[in-house]
């Protein structure tokens, strides 16, 4: 353990150096920003499903009721982080974006003989966007150059449980800690003015809630497990702060107030998946998930809030230690889909996150320890109706650090 903590330091400390502010997600100026996918980066590469999926190796919060096959002596760690290479593009202009982000700090371990548990950190939402636009002035048929940036984002502290009843059904129960805030900030440049104004707006979002998911597993035959999968949770107001200022350049403030009028919800939501393993080699994974984000709306013309659909699959074939590849029979191979519907309808326009994955996890010697790698590539977008249509290449690498609790060397 004194050895991965090492390795530990040096991916902080690589992560330190490399990390930015991301400025380049055009979408993040609607609603609480870009919604961040959840899940491991062994899910990544399996089409980011996992609602049905289990493992004695690998954490999964998909759902809280994953982590009943964890033995009692194990405990993980697992840090990710992910890159990201975006091509913008609408109708008559392109441009490229890259970034490397933190994507999830979690550890797991088992409590009892059937409570098992797992406690993360991840990225919820992100804001990131510099634009320059102009807008009229009211009243007027004059215009005045506006630059908006944003910057924030939510963040989710998660308590992951899961219990194990009559040998064949987990329930699980996911407690969070929501919280964030996001900053807006507005810059006027008008002839008409000797200076420019500055409108900045800083919104502080928390919650503390809970949702709760179940998988039922059992065998169809000596070969082929079978496991169901469920999600859902209640929609979640969420504690809405805002602090506004006005000024010009001189720092002159002509307007300075907090208010609690912003209102925004956490959508209800129901989701079910399908896992099949046969011969501990190969593993079908197949997620459906409903949003409610309808229970919002939104005094701005330009967007509205839509409901979504997430549909979700994949496959990991391990081909086994007794076979002719040698080590590489221990590694993972992984493929798959997903299909995620935006939560935004912007200028009466729809559009969906849609791309393919694949993923190979590498699997130390002596324990459970892993390195997982998943690359991502798809298209979230559309150029229609003045929109912005992202092509991106997204690359994921975890490391699942593992050790013995409980174990008292006879030699040292």
């Amino acid at each position: 353990m004194r050895k991965s903590l090492v390795v530990l330091f040096l991916l902080f400390s690589l992560l330190s150096t490399f990390a930015q502010q991301r400025t380049h997600l055009p979408y993040s100026i609607f609603g609480i920003g870009q919604i961040r996918t959840k899940g491991s980066v062994r899910n990544m590469g399996m089409g980011r499903s996992g609602l049905a999926l289990s493992s004695s190796y690998h954490l999964n919060n998909l759902n809280p009721a994953s982590y009943h096959t964890m033995d009692s002596i194990s405990f993980f760690f697992d840090f990710g982080v992910n890159a990201d290479f975006v091509k913008y593009s609408t109708s008559t202009v392109t441009q490229h974006g890259n970034d490397i982000n933190l994507r999830n700090i979690a550890m797991g371990f088992r409590i009892s003989k059937h409570w098992s548990s797992s406690i993360g950190i991840a990225p919820y939402s992100t804001v990131g966007y510099k634009i320059q636009t102009d807008k009229y002035v009211e009243g007027t048929m004059d215009q005045v150059q506006v630059d908006l940036t944003g910057s924030g984002g939510l963040t989710h502290f998660y308590w992951d449980n899961s219990y194990l009843l009559f040998g064949h059904l987990s329930l699980g129960m996911n407690v969070t800690y929501l919280f964030g805030s996001i900053e807006y900030s507005e810059k006027l440049h008008y002839t008409g003015l000797n200076n420019e104004v500055y409108s900045n707006q800083t919104s502080y979002l928390n919650k503390i809630y809970a949702d709760f998911g179940f998988q039922y597993f059992f065998m169809l035959n000596e070969k082929t497990r079978v496991t169901l999968g469920g999600v859902f949770g209640n929609n979640h107001p969420l504690n809405f702060k805002q602090t506004v200022e006005i000024h010009d350049s001189k720092g002159t403030i002509s307007e300075e107030k907090d208010t609690e009028a912003g209102t925004f919800d956490l959508p209800a939501y129901i989701g079910g998946g399908l896992a099949v393993q046969y011969d501990n080699k190969l593993t079908v994974s197949a997620d459906y998930v409903f949003q409610n984000w309808s229970v919002n709306t939104s005094k701005d013309k330009v967007f509205s809030y839509n409901n979504t659909s997430i549909i979700r699959a994949g496959i990991e074939y391990v081909p086994g230690m007794v076979n002719r590849l040698g080590y590489m029979g221990r590694l993972s191979y992984r493929v798959g889909y997903y299909h995620e519907d935006s939560y935004l309808v912007i200028n009466g326009t729809s559009f969906a996150d849609d791309g393919l994955s694949v993923g190979v996890g590498i699997p130390f010697f002596q324990n459970k320890t892993s390195i997982n790698l998943a690359y991502n590539y798809g298209s979230m977008g559309t150029t229609e109706n003045r929109l912005i249509q992202e092509k991106y290449h997204s690359v994921m690498v975890s490391l699942t650090l593992h050790d013995w609790w409980f174990i008292k060397r006879k030699y040292d």
